[in-house]
């Protein structure tokens, strides 16, 4: 006995067509937050890379007994550059002296300890800063902002929604915060 085949299996051009338009609708409503996304994940990688540069030059110069210098350089404010420079070995018995600020474009200069320590231009995409002109110390005894004060650098994303600031207090231990006047981002804090 054989048994008889009513309908050859697949999909008919309908269904194919019904199931592309609802994939299409699905994916309109959800490219605006995919791309919210990737703005707010480009603006925390450059942040984190940034607060993680100002810890490990901190860090470097209480280490090695040396002040540093840590600046913004670059062309404008979306093509920048962050770098670190610690001061030259002392001679004749002489203190410590202050470190100069380095040209972070320049890959001979932002040395501490030996290693470049250095924010390459460009390499945070689109993610620009508010000043170019930025830069601070630390002392080299206790790891301090030099002289004695506060920095700040307050960075926006590439579609200039999100912004996140960046304060060294006179510790000089790095924080996030959200300014009041744009929209929260999660795991930041509002300032």
């Amino acid at each position: 006995m054989r048994l008889r085949n009513s309908g050859s299996p697949g999909f008919t051009l309908i269904e194919l067509m019904v199931t592309i338009a609802v994939l299409a609708i699905v994916l309109t409503a959800a490219t605006p937050s995919f791309v919210d996304f990737f703005d707010k994940y480009r603006l925390r990688g450059a942040v984190d890379d940034v607060v993680s540069m100002i810890s490990n030059a901190r860090a470097a110069s209480v280490k090695s007994d040396r002040n540093v210098n840590i600046s913004f350089a670059g062309a404008s404010t979306t093509a920048w550059c962050l770098g670190a420079n610690a001061a030259g070995d002392p001679s004749g018995g002489a203190p410590v002296g202050n470190a100069a600020p380095c040209d972070c474009a320049d890959t001979a200069q932002c040395n501490v300890g030996g290693e470049r320590m250095a924010l390459n231009v460009g390499q945070e995409g689109k993610v620009s800063v508010d000043s170019l002109a930025t830069s601070f110390g630390f002392n080299s005894k206790l790891g301090l902002i030099d002289p004695l004060g506060t920095a700040s650098a307050t960075f926006t994303s590439p579609s200039g929604k999100y912004d996140i600031r960046v304060n060294i207090n006179a510790l000089g231990q790095a924080s996030e915060c959200t300014p009041p006047t744009k929209p929260a981002i999660a795991g930041v804090a509002s300032c």
